[in-house]
């Protein structure tokens, strides 16, 4: 059970990840490489782009808690 949370909550962190660096690719050059080399960065454009990043900045944080519930039980 906790091989299936960890993988899951891992899945869905990559989604999300993966779901807000195309969003700031998709904003400008700039704004996908400053995510891509500045990793904390692309929480700065998730929350100053909300209406185009939530959906992978919510994913992200559901992967962050399946991880946390995984790690717990």
């Amino acid at each position: 059970m906790d091989l299936v949370l960890a993988i899951a909550g891992t899945l869905a962190l990559a989604a999300g990840l993966l779901h807000m660096l195309v969003r700031a690719f998709e904003e400008s050059t700039l704004w996908g490489v400053a995510c891509l080399l500045g990793g904390p960065l692309i929480f700065v454009f998730a929350f100053l782009h909300w209406h185009t990043a939530k959906a992978g900045l919510i994913s992200f944080a559901a992967g962050i808690g399946v991880l946390l519930i995984g790690g717990a039980l």
